[in-house]
């Protein structure tokens, strides 16, 4: 079980960062230009990590069945 809780802490915060720097490469963008003028300079990409690093987590979760949400 703890080797499959690490898998997927791994795999989903690699995923977050990739898909991140995926996203902003894809957009032409740098953290200078993409921010919300709300929290400070690279607060988006920020937000995007936490979306796409969510979004893997959840699913790993079901994949692994590491069972961290319960049914």
């Amino acid at each position: 079980m703890k080797i499959r809780r690490s898998v997927l802490w791994v795999v989903s915060i690699g995923f977050g960062l990739v898909s991140t720097a995926g996203t902003i490469i894809i957009f032409g963008s740098d953290l200078n230009r993409f921010w919300t003028n709300f929290l400070f300079i690279g607060d988006l990409p920020l937000l995007l990590l936490v979306g796409y690093f969510s979004l893997a987590f959840i699913w790993l979760d079901l994949i692994l069945q590491t069972q961290y949400l319960k049914n």
